[in-house]
């Protein structure tokens, strides 16, 4: 990815992080700013244009770094269950995504001080095992040629057994590591979907073929039916989806299979109709349940129960994880 731009804090300069991303950049202008906030929260940014014009932010996160996994998210039957966000916002410009809502801006957020995340994640081990979902806000992998940030929640995996770590990505990466504390998770859709509303990611083929060369490699593997979306035609792209999947991936290695359906807070789900008028996706008439915005209960449960039911021909029920 290109970045005409780098906003940097002041004290992030300080930070070998920075110097090590900023040499990887040497056709960008520098801009130096006090805080990233100044930049990513401004008021009525143009979002169309700065994704044709990428900025990259490097900045100091303060304060809380861990936060407790949200009701919206999966926990996989892990107690304590946590994300993370070394970064914030995409590369990837996913239509259904609810970063759309979350920030003013598309600009990439990423925190150079990972010693400080280091501390805080051994602080809190010191209460016990750990799952950490490290790719929350972003697709590491898809910046970790530029960032280093994946190879970073590796080793923090190998130093620590009770830490297990997923990274999540929407890429054809190339897992060539087995760390037994690592779950590589693929978000899989129908070509259909990745085409009209994942622009920039990997095609579903290149996905199936990276995660079963990752199985192949020994690797624990993920693969997540997570955002499910209604497209025309939804229950014969899905079967196919999972059709191709199974012929080229012996599920039976799998760590596990995630399920679920678009879901968005209501309030990014109107933030995000504000800055995407043309939204096919943000547009639709969803169902807004305890703050929630999803697709109406009845097609939501249809949803899920068919993708599952396919997906128990080739894996146990107790290994898909869905979302209610």
């Amino acid at each position: 990815m290109r970045f005409t731009h780098i906003y940097v804090e002041q004290r992030a300069l300080e930070y070998p992080k920075a110097k090590e991303i900023m040499d990887r950049l040497p056709g960008a202008g520098v801009i130096t700013i006090k805080h990233y906030k100044d930049v990513l929260d401004r008021k009525r940014q143009d979002v169309i244009l700065q994704r044709e014009h990428r900025a990259i932010i490097l900045a100091v996160r303060d304060g809380n770094r861990i936060f407790e996994g949200a009701s919206v998210c999966q926990s996989f039957g892990q107690k304590h269950f946590y994300y993370v966000s070394s970064m914030m916002n995409c590369p990837f410009d996913c239509e259904y995504c609810y970063l759309r809502g979350m920030y003013s801006s598309p600009y990439i957020v990423v925190f150079v001080n990972l010693e400080d995340y280091k501390a805080d994640v051994e602080y809190r081990l010191e209460e016990g095992p750990m799952y950490v979902c490290a790719s929350f806000d972003t697709d590491l992998i898809a910046m970790n040629g530029l960032t280093g940030h994946v190879d970073f929640w590796k080793e923090m995996a190998k130093e620590h057994e009770d830490l297990l770590v997923e990274l999540r990505t929407k890429t054809a990466y190339e897992v060539k590591d087995n760390i037994s504390n690592v779950i590589y998770a693929f978000t899989l859709s129908p070509e259909e979907a990745v085409s009209r509303y994942e622009r920039s990611t990997a095609s579903a083929d290149a996905r199936i073929d990276a995660a079963a060369r990752a199985l192949g490699n020994g690797a624990k593997v993920r693969l997540c039916f997570d955002p499910m979306i209604k497209i025309p035609g939804w229950e014969e792209a899905y079967k196919k989806l999972i059709e191709d999947a199974a012929r080229r991936i012996d599920f039976s290695f799998l760590t596990d299979v995630s399920v679920g359906t678009f879901r968005m807070s209501s309030d990014y789900l109107s933030k995000m109709r504000k800055a995407y008028p043309d939204s096919e996706i943000a547009w639709y008439p969803y169902a807004v349940i305890d703050g929630v915005a999803q697709y109406e209960p009845e097609t939501d449960r249809k949803m899920q129960e068919y993708v599952c039911g396919l997906l128990e021909e080739h894996i146990g029920r107790e290994k898909i994880f869905t979302w209610n």
